[in-house]
C-alpha cells in the first residue's frame, strides 16, 4: 500500500494538482515584484553604513543635516603658457558661478586684499623688532657699522617672508603654479541625485571651455568620488548579472544537455531574484557598494537547489517512476538536505548581520533572505514546469553504474590516506595563514587608476590640497581662540601628524591686527627714508614691494562670501576651526592615526569630517571581522548538529569544512588575493556555501551505506560538482566589475570555493570509507557483498528510513 509522503512531497503533490491557481499567483507576485524592484536604486556612501552612535558619525551627521556637509569640488588646471591660464580661468568661473545649483565658484581673490591679508601673518613682536633695528640703521646712514648692519641682516628671514606675502598673486592659487578653481554646489554630496547633475554640469563647462594648451590636471572632492562610484556600481551591477546569467546559463546548458532543461531551473531562479529585488526597495530602499553584487551571487547559489532536485528526480524517472511518484519521492529525498544547506548557507550570512558596519549587515541580511526565496521558488515552481518541459528527461545528471555488481572494496588504504590527508592540511594551514595579507588603502580597492598608489606625485599632492577640511564648531570667538592655539601647539610639537594646517578666521583676521597694522605702518614710512641707499642691498631689495603700500585693518565684513565661508565664519555667530589632514587618508590606518590624534586634543565627537569617520570605519570593522567569522562557524555548526543529529557525523561534517577553509586560504595567498574591507565578507559566504556540498554529499553517503562512496560521488557527486560550478561562475562574473574591490571578492570566492569543494570531495568519503574499514564495515572485509549500486525498486519513504536507522545505528566514522 502507497506510503504518504513527507511534507516536502506533499508539497509537491499540492501543487501539481493545482497547477493553474498557484501559477496565476506567482505570475501576478512575480510582475509586482518586477514593477517595485526594476531597476534597484544604488546609494554608494559608505559613510551611511556606519553605526549611527558612532561619535564622529553624529558629529558628521549632524553637520550634512544642518548646511549640507562642507564639500567643494576642487579643479585643477595648468597650462603651457601661463598667461592663457588667468582668462580662462575667469572665463571658466564665470560660467560655474552661473550654474543654478551652484552657490559660488572662486579661482582667485582681490590682489590688493590678497596682499594686505598675507602681510597680516607678520607677527607684530618680530615686526617690532624688525622697526627698531632698521631705524637704528637708518639713523647711522653713512657711517653705519659692520656690528649693527650684522644684527640687521640677522632679519634677513623676516624680510624675505615680507618680500614673499606682498608679491602673492592668488590667496587660492596651489602651490605647485596650477590654476585654481573652488566650486560649492548648494546640496549635499550625499544626495545622488544632486550631486550627478552638478558634476553633469561642471564636466559641460569645462567641455564647453576645451582649449588646446590647457590641461585639467585634478578634480576633487565628494561631488566627484561618489559620483564616480555610484556609476561605477551601476555599471557592475549590469554587467555582473549578466555576466553571472550568461556563465551558469552555459553550465546549466552543459549539464542539463537540453533548452528545456535549462528553462526549466531559470524560470524559478529568475523569478526569486526578482521578488528578492523588490524586498530589497521594501526593507532597504537601495543596494550600497556591498549588496549591488547580491544578484549576481544569488543566480550561482539559488540555482544549486534545482541541481539537487531536478538531478535526483531524473535519477527516479530513470529507474522507472512515474513523472508525479518520482517529483514527491525526489522531494522527499532531497527537499530535507537542501533545507539543511539553505539555512546552514544563510546561518553564515547572517552572522554578518551581527556587524556594527551596516555594509555587511545589510550583504548578510540580503544574501540570507534571496537564498531562502530561491529555495522556496524551486520547491513550488519547479513542479509547476517538470510536466511542460522534462516530463520526459533525457538522462540522468549522474553517472550512476549499470554493472549490477555489488561493491567488494575494502578501502584497505582509506585510514592512511586520511591521516596523511590531515597532516597535510594541518601544515598547509600552519604556513599559509599566517602569511595571508591585508589591504588597508580603501583607494587600492576602487576602479583602475583613481588608487593614491597609481596617482603620480603632482596628483598626490593636488588630491591632498582637495581634501575636505575637518570642522570643529565652538561657542565663541574666545574658545576658538583657545582652542586654535592648543590644537596649533600639538602641531608644531609633532604630536598630530596627519595634520596639515590648522585654520579660522583668526588665521587671516589675528586677534592683535591693531599691533600689526601699526607696524606695519611704520616700516612703510621707514622704507622712505633718504639713508635706506646705506643699507645692504639684498636688505633691502625684500623690502621695497612695501613702499607706497596703504597698510588698513579689516573686518570680516571685508571679505568676500567664499572666503568667509572658506574660512569658516559664513555667519556672525559662526565660530569654526578647520583642520586640514594630510597624507593618504584613502589609507584606513592613516585614517584610523587621525582620529587617535585628534581625540587626544579635542573631546570626541566634537570634530565632523569624512576622513576622521573613516578612523571609525577602520575600528568598527575590526571589531565586526573577528565576532562575524566566529559566529558564521558557530551557526553552521548548530545548524548542521540540529539536522545530523550524530556527533561523529556532525565531527565529519564541520571537520572538513575547516580543512576545505585551510585550503581556501592556500589557493588565496598562491593568487595574490589580499584580505580588505570589501572582500573579507567573502569568508563567512564560503562558510556558508562550503558546507553545503558537505551536507548533500553527507546525506548521500549515509543513504547509500558502506559501499555505497562510488555511487554516492557519480550521483549527488556529480549534482554537486554542478552547483559548485554554478556557483563558481557566479562569483567568477565578479571578475568583470571595474571596482578592484569587487573584484577581489569575487577572486577570493572562485578560488576558495574551489579548494572547499576540492577537499570535501576527498576528505569526507575518505573519512567514511576509513570509518567502515575501521569498524569492519567495509563490504569487501565481512566476506558479504555491499548493497547493490543502484536500486531497482522504490521503497516508501517510512520503509527507506527504517532500514537506514537499523543501519546506521552500527556505523561508526
Amino acid at each position: 500500500m502507497a506510503k504518504t509522503p513527507g511534507p516536502y512531497g506533499l508539497l509537491a503533490r499540492f501543487v501539481l494538482a493545482h497547477r493553474p491557481a498557484v501559477a496565476v499567483v506567482l505570475v501576478v507576485v512575480v510582475v509586482v515584484s518586477i514593477v517595485l524592484g526594476i531597476p534597484p536604486r544604488v546609494n554608494p556612501d559608505l559613510l551611511s553604513l556606519l553605526p549611527p552612535d558612532q561619535p564622529t558619525v553624529q558629529a558628521l551627521t549632524k553637520l550634512n543635516e544642518s548646511e549640507g556637509g562642507v564639500s567643494l569640488i576642487t579643479l585643477a588646471f595648468d597650462a603651457d603658457d601661463p598667461e592663457q591660464l588667468g582668462p580662462w580661468l575667469d572665463a571658466v568661473t564665470a560660467d560655474l558661478q552661473a550654474l543654478d545649483r551652484v552657490e559660488y565658484a572662486i579661482h582667485e581673490v582681490d590682489p590688493e586684499l590678497t596682499r594686505q591679508l598675507g602681510l597680516l601673518q607678520l607677527e607684530a613682536g618680530e615686526l617690532a623688532e624688525l622697526n627698531v633695528r632698521l631705524k637704528g640703521a637708518l639713523a647711522l646712514g653713512p657711517a653705519l657699522n659692520p656690528f649693527v648692519t650684522q644684527r640687521l641682516m640677522a632679519m634677513g628671514p623676516l624680510t624675505e617672508r615680507i618680500q614673499q606675502l606682498a608679491d602673492a598673486p592668488d590667496l587660492l592659487a596651489g602651490s605647485d603654479g596650477t590654476g585654481r578653481i573652488l566650486v560649492r554646489p548648494d546640496g549635499s554630496a550625499n544626495d545622488q541625485p544632486f550631486a550627478i547633475a552638478v558634476m553633469d554640469d561642471v564636466d559641460g563647462v569645462l567641455a564647453a571651455h576645451a582649449q588646446p594648451g590647457i590641461r585639467t590636471a585634478w578634480i576633487g572632492g565628494a561631488y566627484r568620488h561618489n559620483v564616480e562610484d555610484f556609476r561605477g556600481i551601476q555599471s557592475d551591477l549590469l554587467w555582473t548579472s549578466f555576466t553571472s546569467l550568461a556563465l551558469v546559463l552555459a553550465v546549466i546548458v552543459l549539464a542539463f544537455r537540453s533548452w528545456r532543461g535549462t528553462v526549466l531551473v531559470f524560470v524559478p531562479l529568475l523569478s526569486a531574484n526578482a521578488i528578492v529585488l523588490a524586498l530589497v526597495w521594501l526593507t532597504m530602499d537601495s543596494l550600497n557598494t556591498y549588496t549591488s553584487f547580491g544578484t549576481a551571487v544569488l543566480i550561482g547559489l539559488g540555482i544549486d537547489f534545482a541541481v539537487h532536485l531536478v538531478g535526483r528526480y531524473r535519477e527516479y524517472r530513470a529507474a522507472g517512476l512515474d513523472l508525479q511518484p518520482a517529483i514527491e519521492r525526489a522531494w522527499d529525498r532531497t527537499g530535507p538536505p537542501c533545507m539543511t544547506a539553505a539555512l546552514t548557507s544563510a546561518a553564515g550570512f547572517l552572522a554578518l548581520a551581527a556587524a556594527e558596519f551596516q555594509g555587511f549587515a545589510q550583504l548578510g541580511y540580503l544574501l540570507a533572505m534571496g537564498l531562502m526565496i530561491c529555495l522556496l521558488m524551486m520547491l513550488v515552481v519547479l513542479p509547476l514546469l517538470i510536466p511542460i518541459f522534462d516530463a520526459s528527461p533525457p538522462q540522468p545528471l549522474g553517472v550512476a553504474s549499470d554493472s549490477g555488481k555489488p561493491s567488494r572494496s575494502t578501502y584497505r588504504l582509506a585510514p592512511a590516506a586520511l591521516s596523511i590527508a590531515v597532516i597535510i592540511t594541518g601544515v598547509v594551514g600552519m604556513r599559509t595563514i599566517p602569511k595571508l595579507e591585508w589591504e588597508y588603502d580603501f583607494s587600492e580597492l576602487r576602479r583602475d587608476g583613481l588608487s593614491y598608489a597609481q596617482l603620480s606625485e603632482t596628483e598626490r599632492a593636488l588630491a591632498r590640497d582637495s581634501y575636505t577640511p575637518m570642522i570643529v564648531d565652538l561657542p565663541s570667538a574666545d574658545a576658538l581662540a583657545k582652542t586654535q592655539a592648543r590644537v596649533q601647539a600639538a602641531v608644531d610639537a609633532g604630536k598630530l601628524p596627519h595634520i596639515g594646517r590648522v585654520i579660522s578666521i583668526r588665521s587671516v583676521l589675528p586677534d592683535d591686527q591693531d599691533a600689526r597694522v601699526a607696524q606695519l605702518r611704520e616700516l612703510v614710512t621707514q622704507i622712505d627714508h633718504p639713508n635706506l641707499r646705506y643699507l645692504p642691498r639684498p636688505l633691502t631689495e625684500k623690502l621695497l614691494p612695501l613702499k607706497g603700500q596703504a597698510i588698513e585693518p579689516h573686518t570680516v565684513d571685508d571679505l568676500p562670501l567664499p572666503v568667509r565661508d572658506l574660512l569658516g565664519a559664513r555667519r556672525p555667530d559662526q565660530h569654526r576651526l578647520l583642520l586640514v589632514p594630510t597624507g593618504n587618508m584613502w589609507d584606513l590606518r592613516e585614517a584610523a592615526a587621525l582620529e587617535a590624534e585628534v581625540d587626544t586634543v579635542l573631546e570626541p565627537g566634537t570634530v565632523a569630517g569624512n576622513y576622521v569617520t573613516m578612523g571609525s570605519l577602520y575600528r568598527v570593522i575590526n571589531r565586526d571581522m573577528p565576532l562575524v567569522g566566529g559566529l558564521a562557524i558557530l551557526m553552521v555548526f548548530v545548524l548542521t548538529a540540529i539536522d545530523l543529529r550524530r556527533a561523529h557525523w556532525v565531527f565529519a561534517a564541520m571537520g572538513t569544512l575547516l580543512a576545505g577553509l585551510v585550503w581556501a586560504s592556500w589557493a588565496v595567498h598562491s593568487v595574490g588575493v589580499k584580505l580588505s574591507i570589501m572582500n573579507i565578507v567573502g569568508v563567512p559566504i564560503l562558510v556558508g556555501i562550503g558546507v553545503d556540498v558537505v551536507i548533500h554529499l553527507l546525506h548521500r553517503l549515509r543513504d547509500e551505506g558502506p559501499g555505497g562512496v562510488r555511487r554516492a560521488l557519480r550521483t549527488t557527486g556529480v549534482a554537486a560538482s554542478l552547483s559548485t560550478l554554478t556557483t563558481v561562475a557566479s562569483f567568477a562574473s565578479l571578475t568583470v566589475a571595474g571596482n578592484r574591490g569587487v573584484r577581489s571578492m569575487g577572486l577570493l570566492v572562485v578560488f576558495g570555493l574551489i579548494a572547499v569543494f576540492t577537499a570535501s570531495a576527498i576528505l569526507l568519503p575518505l573519512a567514511w570509507a576509513a570509518g567502515w574499514r575501521v569498524t569492519g564495515r567495509a563490504p569487501g572485509s565481512t566476506g558479504t557483498p555491499g548493497p547493490a549500486p543502484r536500486r531497482r525498486s522504490f521503497p516508501s519513504l517510512e520503509e527507506e528510513t527504517e532500514e537506514l536507522d537499523d543501519s546506521q545505528d552500527d556505523e561508526l566514522l
